[in-house]
């Protein structure tokens, strides 16, 4: 029993201790990493969490069509396709063959494809 109303007691004086620091000292406080898996500048802030990460884009040159609802690709090497919905977030990885490759089923909207905007109706 002592123990454990110790362990709030000390848990208690830690949170408190805490508490003190004042919240604009943390918004200030800022991290900067080298890279991150991919090669890219990484920032963040320590305090809200959010990631800012550049973009990426395909590897080798492609070609876009549209055609009706869906998205023709033309490329000349198999690759990874980073597609970005219009403002910025990650929406999926596609992987395309050497050749015509099709994209369909994506919700009607822009989307950002190797730093140039699509739309899709």
């Amino acid at each position: 029993m002592w123990a454990h109303s110790w362990k709030k007691v000390s848990l208690w004086v830690l949170l408190m201790s805490f508490s003190s620091v004042s919240t604009s000292a943390v918004d200030r406080v800022s991290i900067r990493a080298k890279a991150d898996s991919v090669g890219h500048d990484v920032s963040f802030s320590e305090y809200t969490h959010v990631y800012k990460t550049k973009r990426v884009s395909s590897t080798y040159p492609i070609k876009i069509k549209m055609k009706g609802g869906s998205l023709l690709v033309t490329s000349r090497h198999s690759q990874m396709l980073p597609v970005y919905k219009g403002n910025g977030v990650f929406y999926g990885l596609f992987r395309l063959n050497k050749g015509t490759n099709w994209i369909s089923g994506l919700p009607k909207g822009t989307y950002i494809i190797n730093n140039s905007k699509v739309t899709v109706s």
